[in-house]
Parts: C-alpha cells; sequence; structure tokens
C-alpha cells in the first residue's frame, strides 16, 4: 500500500510535536513492512521532518512560508494555512498512492486531503486528535476562527473521509457530540491511541539528575506554560536551587522566558532551561536527568510527553484532565487546572521522597509498555486497509 500523509500544521523548522514522534514510530513500522508512507508538507518543515522519517519522500506544499525564528507572530499561520490549501489543487504529487491521509482534523490538512484522494483516486482518512467546540470555551478571534473552521472540516469528513480514526474514548465521545450538534447522523470513528519506540527510550531512574523536574512539549498558551513561573517560583521558595527544564519549540517561547525573568527566574539564573527545538536524540539524552515531568495543559488528546516522562521513569505531576483517567488510570499525580500552588506541592513532595520517586518509576514504566507504537501501528494500519476496500467497493 502506498500512503500519503498530509501534515500542513508545521510552518518552521525546529517545531516536532508528539504526533510528529508518533508518525515517526508507526510509519517506520509500516515501511519495514512493504508499505511507502510519504508526507505532503510545507518546504519550512523539510529538516526537521527528514530527520524524523528518513525513508519517506517529502513534497512541498508550501515554498513560501517559514516562520522559523518568527513562531510568536501567530497571525503568519493563516496566510500560509490558505496557501496550502490552494496548492493542493495543482502541485505536482505523483500518482500510484492508494491512500491520502489527513494528520489532524484541522481545514487546512483534511482539505488539501480530500482534494488529493480525488486528484489520485485515492482513499480518504483522518486522524482526530481533539475537538475543541467539546473541550473548552473559545479565548479570541483565532479560537473562534478555528471553531468554525472545525466545523466545515467536520462536515466534509462526515461526508467523504473513508475512514475517521480518533485517538481515546473521550475523544470518540467529543466527536460523535459534534456531529449531532450540526445535525448530522454521527458517523462511528475507529478509536486507535498513539504509540512510542519504547525500545529507544531506556529506563534508567538512577541515571545522574541535573534538573528537578522537566516541561516537555508545545511552548503555547493551551499547554498551560504560563503557570510554569508561579509553580516553579513556589518550588524554589522551599528549594532555591531547584532548576527546571523546558523542552520544546512554540509560539509563547519568548513570552513564557519573559515572565520568567519578570519573576527573577531568567535562564542566566540556573532557575529555568530552555531547549528550544532539539533533536529527539538530544531529547531522550536529557529526560533521564529530570527528577519529575510536569504537564500543565488545559486540552489534550492523548499526553504523549506524559508517555515519555513515564517510559524514562518520572514521576509525573499532572493538571487534571479526563483524557488521563482514560490513558494512564492511577498512574499521575493530578491537581485541579491550572492550581499552581498545588502542582508545586506535589512537585516537592517527589523531590523530597527519592525512594517512593524510584518506585513509581517502576510502576510507571511497566504501565507505558502497552503503548509500544508497534501494536499502535498495526492497529491503524488494518483502518487504513479497511478504508481503502471502502473506497474501492463504492
Amino acid at each position: 500500500m502506498r500512503i500519503l500523509i498530509v501534515y500542513n500544521t508545521v510552518n518552521d523548522a525546529r517545531s516536532v510535536s508528539g504526533v510528529q514522534r508518533h508518525f515517526a514510530g508507526v510509519t517506520a513500522d509500516w515501511i519495514r513492512s512493504g508499505h511507502t508512507v510519504d508526507f505532503l508538507v510545507a518546504r519550512a518543515a523539510w529538516p526537521v521532518f527528514g530527520e524524523l522519517y528518513p525513508q519517506s519522500a517529502l513534497i512541498s506544499s508550501d515554498n513560501r512560508f517559514d516562520a522559523t525564528g518568527k513562531l510568536a507572530q501567530t497571525w503568519r499561520n493563516f496566510p500560509a494555512y490558505a496557501w496550502r490549501m490552494t496548492t493542493c489543487h495543482f502541485s505536482g504529487v505523483p500518482g500510484g498512492y492508494d491512500v491520502v491521509y489527513a494528520s489532524s482534523q484541522a481545514i487546512f490538512e483534511t482539505y488539501p486531503a480530500l482534494v488529493l484522494a480525488r486528484r489520485l483516486r485515492a482513499a480518504l482518512a483522518v486522524k482526530v486528535h481533539h475537538v475543541l467546540a467539546t473541550q473548552r470555551p473559545p479565548k479570541g478571534l483565532f479560537d473562534h476562527l478555528y471553531l468554525i473552521a472545525e466545523r466545515r472540516s467536520t462536515r466534509l469528513l462526515h461526508r467523504h473521509a473513508d475512514v475517521i480514526i480518533t485517538s481515546t474514548p473521550p475523544i470518540t465521545a467529543d466527536f460523535l457530540e459534534l456531529q449531532r450538534r450540526l445535525g448530522l447522523e454521527p458517523r462511528q470513528p475507529v478509536t486507535i491511541g498513539y504509540g512510542l519506540d519504547l525500545q529507544k527510550l531506556a529506563f534508567s531512574p538512577d541515571a545522574p539528575k541535573r534538573f528537578d523536574a522537566v516541561l516537555l512539549g508545545r511552548v503555547h498558551e493551551h499547554k498551560g506554560v504560563f503557570d510554569a513561573p508561579e509553580l516553579w517560583r513556589a518550588v524554589r521558595a522551599r528549594r532555591p536551587e531547584a532548576k527546571l527544564l523546558v523542552i520544546g519549540e512554540g509560539a509563547h517561547r519568548a513570552e513564557l522566558q519573559r515572565r520568567f525573568a519578570a519573576a527573577g527566574m531568567g535562564q542566566e539564573t540556573g532557575a529555568v532551561t530552555f531547549t528550544g527545538g532539539i533533536p529527539d536524540a538530544e531529547k531522550d539524552a536529557l529526560l533521564p536527568q529530570c527528577r519529575v515531568g510536569l504537564s500543565l495543559s488545559r486540552e489534550e488528546g492523548w499526553g504523549l510527553s506524559v508517555t515519555e516522562y513515564l517510559a524514562f521513569g518520572l514521576p509525573v505531576v499532572a493538571m487534571r484532565l479526563p483524557v488521563f483517567d482514560q490513558v494512564f488510570p492511577g498512574q499521575l499525580d493530578l491537581v485541579d487546572q491550572g492550581d499552581a500552588a498545588a502542582a508545586a506541592a506535589r512537585v516537592l513532595h517527589w523531590l523530597e521522597h527519592p525512594e517512593a520517586a524510584r518506585a513509581q518509576a517502576v510502576r510507571g514504566r511497566a504501565f507505558v509498555e502497552r503503548y509500544d507504537y508497534r501494536a499502535v501501528a498495526e492497529q491503524e494500519l488494518a483502518a487504513l486497509e479497511a478504508g481503502l476496500r471502502n473506497r474501492r467497493a463504492r
């Protein structure tokens, strides 16, 4: 089977998301099984995609827009997304693909995937990671625009997709509810989670520690990153030498760094270290050097950074989300949304009780073994094959 994955979300040469890491595992498995997997992606993102997917061909959806170094200027995304929704009509995509797979339900993924599926006479597949309309009230113009686009995208998928994949039972329920709100007879998606190559994530709970906590992921306000300065100030009030590591890139990294500096915890003080976007090998070397993993997110479809924390043997302090009870039952130290003081108290607990932290490390690693990408890759491939059969049966 020949699969083309449409991945128009990325606008720069450094950002790496959990979903990109998920695809790195499953597509490598599909390729080893004899399938072809290529990516349609903006040329600006080719450096990181070339590293993550070395066996895949990269086809450009956009040669014009590059947000590297300008991620805080989120308005730049909109002309880029509009251009990518235009180029799908005439871009030089080779024939022979059996499935066009939209990497998310965003309109700038689903519409180009639909156009290309029609051009190539291929099946159309999509993975739904989260449903904004049912998760939180919109904040600002961008959220309202996203909600409008989400409704349009849902109608397109309902009508045209040969297979729809959701990540967890709560996301499945959200997607079904959104269809009902739109007056559609709900289509039942296939629910398949995420996976990582756990064999590459070495479990080493006794590795020397350089950092007391780590925050991993996209640096965006929706990930709760602006709770981090208050949280870390509370931790350092009791442990003045505590060090936080922030791994990741995103629109709000500069603002987060500014807030840490305003709180007297700038990078020059040693209180916090920002790596920006870094290669996976460097990330995987840094995580075992941390004592506690933090998840401050306001919304998650899964929580791949949490999976990585547990794989490396870190106790995890997280803001409470319904999806965590489904994906990581009994594994996380949960506090109420936005309660930075409570999160700081739980971080301090793990720092001050190393034996309990080590016991949790063993439990967490054993738990996430179920999320090895090989099982997930097999399930997703079966879903894509079913979608292709649906297409051919029409």
